[in-house]
């Protein structure tokens, strides 16, 4: 080592010790931080899990014609609701007239045999009971008069079968709804039974599916048998849109994904939900009667985990916090006691040990009190 490089080395450290002094001495000679304080706030809150549902109609159904012919009008406004009983569509009932017709007629000529048929046998019966005709010839008008009378009700069983017919010329809504497109245009030729016409969902009220891990299932029992209210909320925007009612459980935990189907019903009067939207379902999973919250930004991460700042002799002080769950800008939490008064909100420049002051006479006995937390 030479010589020049020892007198720069005593020359060095000498420097460095008196600027590490200078920053110490600024440091420690920096004014207290004003902070604000606030004591925890002590309230029923639920805890929220969230889970991706899918909203389905209550009821859906397919209109169809229950008899073939030309469709011969559209009597609905695509998209709009339509009541039960409501007449949707029409075909032409000209045929089915024809036919009704022809069945009264056959009705009347049957009914005329059948009523002759029965004089003859009257007639004929005192003339049996004398042995003025034979006890055969007896026998066949008798039968004859029997076989007329049956063809009569044949004959009505027609007649209301071709009055049915013509009755389903009109069709009419099977349940009240929103309609959807008309899928057949006026003048087309439609198939019993075969040609699907609209689809009406009843969307008010509507339903929610989504699934849960199987070991929520207590939860969802819980909240079942309470009626505690579903939020539902935008799957994107998080806003919420509805609240609804757990209805529905499945009877069997899904083996291969461990999980069980759930079911909300939504009464939806705003139609702020609709068939095949995605959601997110606000499962209620647990009910915490005297819960301690505190503001979520109140809450600092650190090496060791989380935990808040709090005042003692003059000195900012970090405090650990178990953080149970966080509802919108409360957190709720364990480790803290209900009395103590935490820093909030928090200065820029704050850190363990750092000098403070209080801000106002105030704020020494301000208390968090934030609503935002559902209460239970």
């Amino acid at each position: 080592m030479t010589r020049a490089f020892m007198v720069f080395l005593l020359t060095l450290v000498p420097l460095s010790l008196l600027l590490s002094g200078c920053q110490t001495k600024a440091k420690q000679g920096m004014p207290p931080l004003r902070v604000s304080l606030v004591s925890p706030s002590v309230r029923p809150m639920i805890h929220y899990e969230s889970f991706l549902g899918t909203v389905t109609p209550l009821q859906t159904a397919t209109v169809v014609p229950q008899t073939s012919g030309l469709l011969q009008s559209v009597r609905f406004t695509q998209g709009s609701v339509v009541q039960k009983g409501q007449v949707l569509f029409t075909i032409d009932p000209a045929q089915m007239r024809a036919s009704l017709a022809q069945a009264q007629a056959k009705l009347a000529a049957d009914r005329a045999t059948a009523r002759y048929n029965r004089n003859l046998v009257e007639q004929d019966r005192p003339l049996a009971e004398k042995d003025f005709i034979t006890r055969q010839s007896f026998d066949q008008a008798e039968s004859q008069a029997q076989a007329a009378t049956a063809q009569v009700q044949a004959d009505r069983a027609a007649l209301e079968q071709a009055r049915l017919n013509l009755s389903y010329t009109h069709i009419v809504a099977p349940i009240s709804g929103r309609i959807g497109l008309a899928q057949v245009k006026t003048g087309n030729l439609v198939i019993a039974n075969q040609t699907p016409l609209a689809t009406i969902n009843q969307i008010a009220p509507i339903t929610v599916n989504f699934s849960v891990p199987q070991d929520l299932l207590t939860a969802a029992r819980q909240v079942q048998q309470q009626a505690v209210p579903v939020p539902i909320d935008d799957e994107k925007a998080g806003r919420t849109l509805a609240q609804g009612a757990l209805t529905f459980i499945d009877n069997s935990v899904n083996a291969k994904t461990a999980t069980i189907d759930l079911q909300v019903t939504v009464p939806n009067t705003n139609l702020s939900l609709w068939p095949g939207q995605y959601v997110q379902v606000r499962m209620p999973v647990q009910r915490v009667a005297q819960a301690t919250v505190l503001p979520v930004s109140a809450i600092q991460q650190g090496s060791t985990g989380p935990f808040v700042y709090v005042v003692h002799a003059g000195k900012a002080v970090d405090q650990p916090v178990r953080v149970l769950w966080e509802s919108g800008a409360d957190a709720v939490v364990q480790g803290v006691d209900q009395h103590i008064r935490v820093i909030f909100p928090l200065p820029a420049r704050l850190y363990p040990g750092a000098k403070v002051e209080l801000a106002g006479a105030g704020a020494a006995t301000g208390s968090h009190a934030s609503q935002r937390g559902k209460p239970a």
